[in-house]
């Protein structure tokens, strides 16, 4: 803990992060210094984008569009030695001179959106997986945007499903024409059904719980359930609330979610799968027997 502490500084900001590292440390939860990163991506604009176009993956002549978040962005090359020169110096900065024990690593799909004559894209992807564990060494990854075959084996850690989304199952127009997109349904059922790649191909990350109350229109059910769910069938359990603005009764449920990770002999009974999936996950915890009811 106290390792952590200089790493945040004593900002007052920082005092209730602080707390919860030791709320954290105390039920045995391993903490990290992470940093994201998405090594194979240009931001349109970017200065590596404006003054390297020569390192961008060309389709057809053209630079492939890999997607549009935070404004567009294109794929880069891993064929080309100065891309691979390039991500070498980016590595080690993050670390090596700056100590980060982690990385998440996003949109790595960007590696590989064609294969060749010689060469399949699940093939280009598996390389691009590789060149990443020679870049990281034995520094910790976290996959995501990645086909999960792929980061069988190459990454520690791996987002097994979508972002979850400040509402419960996104918009309308949305759910019609989108069958593959952040949705707090979907994530659930991801992190559930894929529970059985925890511990055999990495370790599953199932993006973050909210318990705030402002800024999203999850009834306190839905975040009690995320939140449960993540900590029973993930191993990292990722918040995107402001600690320092917890009152006791979330500082109470935080304390429980971390406990939760401990618990032991988990099974899944799925009861329904129709239109919503009735579930009952019982487990072990503090040498009691626990069921959690769900319907997702």
């Amino acid at each position: 803990p106290s390792d952590h502490k200089e790493r945040l500084g004593h900002h007052e900001q920082h005092e209730a992060l602080v707390v919860e590292l030791e709320v954290a440390f105390f039920l045995g939860v391993q903490v990290f210094v992470q940093m994201e990163y998405a090594p194979f991506a240009a931001q349109e604009k970017s200065d590596l984008f404006e003054m390297h176009p020569d390192w961008l993956f060309k389709h057809d002549g053209k630079p492939w569009p890999g997607g549009v978040n935070w404004g567009p962005f294109y794929a880069l090359d891993i064929d080309n030695p100065k891309v691979t020169a390039y991500l070498e110096e980016v590595f080690d900065t993050i670390l090596n001179k700056w100590g980060f024990d982690l990385v998440k690593l996003d949109f790595l799909y960007a590696a590989a959106p064609y294969g060749t004559d010689i060469e399949s894209r699940a093939g280009r992807m598996i390389r691009a997986m590789k060149l990443l564990r020679r870049l990281c060494g034995d520094k910790l990854i976290l996959g995501c945007g990645v086909p999960l075959a792929s980061a069988f084996g190459k990454v520690e850690y791996c987002r097994i499903g979508p972002d979850m989304t400040l509402d419960y199952n996104d918009k309308l127009y949305m759910r019609l024409f989108h069958n593959e997109r952040p949705s707090t349904l979907h994530t659930q059922r991801n992190t559930l059904y894929r529970r059985q790649l925890d511990g055999r191909a990495f370790r599953n990350d199932p993006d973050v719980f909210l318990l705030r109350d402002e800024n999203n229109t999850l009834t306190q059910t839905q975040k009690e359930t995320l939140a449960k769910v993540n900590a029973l069938f993930g191993s990292v359990l990722f918040g995107s609330d402001d600690f320092g603005k917890y009152n006791e009764a979330k500082h109470q449920l935080f304390t429980e979610l971390c406990a939760l990770q401990t618990a032991t002999d988990v099974t899944v009974e799925v009861k329904s799968l129709g239109k919503t999936h009735e579930v009952r996950v019982i487990y072990v915890l503090n040498g009691k027997k626990e069921a959690l009811e769900l319907t997702l």
